[in-house]
């Protein structure tokens, strides 16, 4: 009797409970199963998958520091701080404030992309193993409260599986990253190869978004413009603050509203 291989096998369908929400204890035992048996099915790709991402960056690092300039790698290093711990892609637009120095909106583009790409191989096959770390674990599990209310509010992406995927990472939130995306993949039904490939053209979508609106805006207002100087940031921080705002109210509504299990 032939296996299906856990890589490419769609997942069984998201398990609810009795009054429809969405049972995390068994969705917890999902990703861990499949942590164990990736890694006892797989080694290569399983340890590959885990260490690769860390392993390819440095190696990046260590070749723009032998060839770039000491003053772009201080601002490089950290834009891409910046980027990784709270802005997210809006890193993008902000590159036109001037504060980055010899910075450009595309090595800002590609800066954010290269990191959802390797966030996105590490989250798609190893959710499970983030579960198990203390005080991590619980909070990437409540973003399947996340993807149960997008999945109320627009049902399409339910139906259209990969293609809604691809909306939720494009939106820029917080939740619609490539940790968010992991587990909206899941709750879709989608195999761990097409969440991973889901959430890099959505990353792309997203982060290519961004770049040309930074591209029009400059078009109109030059650079080293006030406006742009110093408004520029206070806009970019506003419209998180509004969409996250905006977005953790929803979900209030939402929790409440829901049936409580």
């Amino acid at each position: 009797m032939t296996t299906t291989s856990p890589l490419s096998a769609k997942p069984p369908p998201g398990p609810t409970t009795a009054s429809g929400s969405l049972d995390r204890a068994a969705l917890l035992k999902h990703f861990q199963e499949f942590e164990l048996n990736f890694r006892r099915d797989h080694f290569p790709l399983w340890l590959g998958t885990l260490i690769g991402p860390w392993l390819i960056t440095a190696a990046v690092i260590a070749v723009l520091f032998a060839v770039c300039p000491p003053k772009f790698m201080r601002y490089f290093l950290a834009a891409g701080a910046t980027s990784f711990a709270f802005a997210g892609r809006f890193i993008i637009p902000l590159q036109a404030t001037s504060q980055w120095g010899p910075l450009t909106p595309e090595h800002m583009f590609w800066m954010v992309t290269y990191q959802d790409v390797m966030v996105a191989l590490f989250m798609a096959f190893h959710c499970g193993f983030l579960f198990r770390l203390p005080r991590i674990g619980p909070k990437i599990l409540e973003l399947t409260v996340d993807g149960e209310m997008i999945l109320s509010l627009q049902p399409w992406m339910r139906r259209l599986t990969f293609i809604g995927l691809v909306a939720f990472i494009a939106f820029p939130l917080a939740a619609t990253g490539s940790v968010g995306g992991a587990i909206f993949g899941r709750l879709l039904g989608l195999s761990r190869w097409a969440t991973f490939w889901g959430s890099v053209i959505g990353a792309v979508i997203g982060n290519a978004a961004m770049l040309y609106g930074s591209r029009y805006v400059l078009r109109y207002l030059p650079e080293n413009s006030l406006i742009v100087q110093l408004g520029g940031p206070l806009l970019v921080v506003a419209i998180i603050i509004f969409l996250e705002r905006r977005y953790a109210r929803m979900k209030r509504e939402f929790l409440k509203d829901r049936p409580s299990t």
